[in-house]
């Protein structure tokens, strides 16, 4: 009782502060397109430097906000066509930016729906903090709201990837009137409180799926938490492109990418695994631009592993009572039968007994679906949006 109590005052608090900080304009109280209503402490940046995009066909449609924050946040914004359409908020993962979504852009654009997406923190023109603490899921939560309520959206569809789902879980956790609809692709849901992702919860999950199954998940995680994995990435950025985006995630991310030290040894030597036929030579160079040493390189998007795998969420999510655990929005999960990490079977059981509306379909593709299969992905995504 007590928990909730706290958890609830908390929220109303948080709500409160946001509500003085933006000019008495929350985004929870507006469920449709609210006027765009800026507070002193938002400003949005119509021109910001987009020279790591270039060629990219939605350049044209990003932006960069100032929060109340004080963090400035890039994005990808298409506003909808009509007051009847929502906006898609898209979440990307590791190693990702916005640039991630680049085939979901014009698709549901033209459909109707309003588009945004940001570079998430620590990633591409957005700010990269080298405090870890920084990077703690409910401050990022509170940071994409902040940004929806500078950029004029209201209420949204949400959609997440790789890391981007957890961020996804805890927005649905904190503001559970913010989205109608949840679509998790690849990794599911992470109910409250969140320890599969922490030390202890990454070793039993490694030890356990070795045991059944003969091959370590997520070992990488031990090497992407150490201070300076980031330059190690720097220094072999072809090596660490080409099996993050393999054409043969059964073998490699089962055999490279997961196992503990195997990684770190792979781009260490400078290998290459054969590079998928869904991504270009031009996508690798704007990915090599977003990512570039000068730019801040890989270390600063690493924090989002270090954040979790620290526990620096414990106290955030020891607070959150179990009333608070299920979504209670309809949910489409959308797995990739071809992924070894994030397999279609935990994706599922860490999802379905918290989402009663839950809908699972999966997807002939590896890790990155939403590029492999995008025509697939969109027409499953909007078939719920629409249908469901």
């Amino acid at each position: 009782m007590a928990r909730s109590v706290y958890f609830a005052i908390t929220c109303l608090l948080s709500a409160v502060l946001s509500f003085f900080e933006l000019g008495g304009h929350l985004v929870a109280a507006n469920p449709g397109r609210p006027s765009i209503l800026l507070g002193r402490n938002c400003t949005i940046n119509e021109h910001p430097d987009v020279s790591d995009l270039a060629g990219a066909s939605y350049v044209p449609h990003v932006r960069a906000a100032r929060l109340p924050s004080g963090r400035t946040y890039r994005y990808v914004h298409y506003p909808p066509h009509g007051p009847e359409k929502l906006t898609v908020l898209f979440l990307h993962g590791f190693p990702s930016s916005a640039y991630d979504w680049r085939r979901q852009f014009a698709y549901f654009a033209a459909l109707g729906y309003g588009v945004l997406a940001p570079d998430l923190l620590g990633y591409g023109g957005t700010d990269k903090p080298a405090d870890v603490g920084a990077y703690t899921l409910k401050n990022q939560a509170r940071e994409i709201v902040e940004l929806l309520d500078c950029a004029g959206v209201g209420m949204v569809l949400s959609v997440g990837h790789d890391l981007g789902s957890p961020l996804l879980s805890r927005i649905a956790t904190y503001y559970p009137t913010l989205s109608t609809k949840y679509v998790f692709l690849d990794i599911g849901y992470d109910a409250p409180p969140l320890v599969d992702l922490t030390a202890a919860g990454i070793a039993a999950l490694n030890a356990q799926t070795l045991a059944t199954e003969g091959y370590e998940p997520l070992g990488y995680w031990s090497f992407f938490n150490e201070t300076g994995a980031g330059r190690v990435l720097d220094t072999h950025q072809d090596s660490f492109w080409s099996i993050s985006y393999t054409d043969n995630d059964p073998v490699y991310w089962k055999t490279v990418f997961g196992p503990t030290g195997l990684l770190e040894a792979f781009v260490k030597a400078n290998k290459r695994a054969p590079v998928g036929g869904f991504v270009s030579i031009e996508d690798e160079a704007v990915h090599n631009h977003i990512f570039a040493p000068e730019r801040g390189g890989y270390e600063p998007a690493l924090n989002h592993y270090r954040a979790l795998y620290r526990d620096l969420n414990l106290q955030d999510e020891n607070a959150i009572p179990k009333s608070a655990t299920n979504l209670t929005k309809p949910v489409l999960l959308l797995t990739a039968a071809k992924d070894p990490i994030g397999t279609p079977a935990r994706a599922e059981r860490s999802t379905r007994p918290y989402a009663p509306a839950l809908r699972v379909q999966e997807i002939d593709s590896g890790h990155f679906m939403m590029l492999e299969k995008a025509d697939e992905v969109n027409k499953a995504i909007n078939e719920f949006f629409e249908n469901e």
